[in-house]
């Protein structure tokens, strides 16, 4: 597939069969992820490749937990964040708590904003891979906000003591099908300046 037709085809699916990505089609998604432009500040970061059936559910329970009441809310009737993917890679790291000396004069929040901007390329890229595969994906926020709080739970997911959650994404496959999308601009201001 190419690129143009992976983007035009991409999006999140929030809903997930039962089958597994095979170990291979994890690795090529984790292989779009190391290509992805990293800052020097994103040279520690971390992956974890979860599949544990136990620990998602765990996961998922707890992000519901915190999160329910927003999603119901917004209009979501689903008792879950996880959709039932068979797969979460989630991506942590270490957010500098002072300034390193070659940023002297910045701010520490535009630190961590650079630290995010990479985290966004790195998820692009993953679900770019994944939809290329045609394997269903989705951006999980709730998981990744949860953990800040818990943890026990954030070490059982394999992010390591030091480190933060940074952003996760759902990998599975689903029967819904990915069709081709036009562009919109619909929620984008542009300004041209000549």
């Amino acid at each position: 597939m190419q690129l143009l037709e992976a983007m035009k085809k991409r999006r999140s699916v929030r809903e997930f069969n039962a089958e597994v990505p095979s170990k291979e089609e994890i690795q090529a998604i984790l292989e779009a992820a190391y290509l992805a432009p990293a800052l020097f500040t994103t040279k520690d970061a971390h992956i974890s490749v979860i599949t544990d059936k136990d620990l998602l559910r765990e996961l998922d329970a707890a992000a519901v937990k915190k999160f329910g009441k927003m999603l119901e809310n917004m209009g979501m009737k689903t008792k879950t964040t996880l959709y039932g993917a068979p797969v979460l890679v989630l991506v942590s790291g270490k957010l500098a708590t002072e300034l390193p000396k070659e940023c002297e004069g910045a701010k520490l929040e535009n630190l961590h904003r650079g630290i995010y901007w990479a985290m966004g390329s790195v998820m692009q890229n993953m679900q770019l891979r994944a939809t290329s595969l045609e394997l269903a994906s989705c951006p999980i926020n709730t998981v990744v906000v949860t953990l800040f709080d818990e943890p026990v739970l954030a070490a059982r997911a394999g992010i390591p003591e030091g480190y933060s959650p940074l952003c996760s994404l759902a990998i599975g496959k689903s029967d819904a099908k990915c069709e081709e999308r036009k562009p919109s601009c619909d929620h984008y201001g542009v300004s041209y300046i000549a």
